[in-house]
């Protein structure tokens, strides 16, 4: 089950990575309504480093440690130091063996919170957090009532489109864009798109 859990991160890493660099040039449109324009191809070079990395040996775990301080080192920025984090803490805290529905609940959460003491973002700022908690959320519920790891993954994917999408109606709070205030609203926020495209390429690879 190791060898076919740290396959499987693999293969999700692999799948992000050619999601994001799809949407390499949407993901610059968006940030460059209120940042610089950078978000597609900082998360491209995070998405490119990290799948380098976790071509190693180790479990599930190790390997998304490696990926996430390799996308840290080559996105940098605010995006690669919140992906980084991210990546590291759900591999951090998932079991050496068994990956089921809850453990894998347990390593998100773990996740999102080491994200949000690092970024200082709550639910309702116009960050990937307004994608990652819903998600996170829904998958708790199915997980708790008995959905696998794959079922719960996919009944939370359309929760991480609705949290994406409401980002259009917020107003920045946290990065560069806070400083619009009011003229943020109207544009979705790039790191909650980005987020929910990692999410549904994972879900896919999970499915195969």
């Amino acid at each position: 089950m190791s060898n076919e859990a740290a396959s499987v991160v693999r293969l999700s890493l692999s799948r992000a990575f050619a999601a994001i660099s799809a949407a390499e040039e949407e993901l610059g449109r968006i940030d460059a309504a209120a940042g610089d324009g950078d978000h597609g191809s900082a998360m491209v070079r995070g998405f490119r480093a990290a799948t380098a990395a976790a071509d190693t040996a180790g479990t599930a775990g190790q390997v998304l440690v490696q990926a996430g301080t390799a996308f840290a080192d080559a996105a940098a920025g605010a995006s690669g130091a919140l992906i980084g984090m991210l990546l590291t803490t759900i591999g951090q805290s998932l079991p050496d063996d068994q990956i089921d529905a809850i453990a894998m609940h347990r390593a998100l959460a773990a996740g999102l919170k080491a994200v949000q003491r690092l970024g200082k973002a709550q639910p309702g700022d116009k960050t990937m957090v307004d994608t990652l908690d819903p998600f996170i959320r829904a998958y708790g519920e199915a997980a708790a009532s008995g959905a696998t790891l794959v079922a719960a993954w996919r009944s939370a994917l359309p929760a991480a489109e609705q949290g994406a999408q409401s980002t259009a109606e917020m107003i920045s709070r946290r990065g560069r864009s806070s400083r619009l205030g009011e003229r943020s609203r109207g544009h979705l926020d790039p790191g909650a798109v980005s987020m929910l495209y990692v999410l549904r390429a994972v879900g896919e690879a999970l499915l195969e």
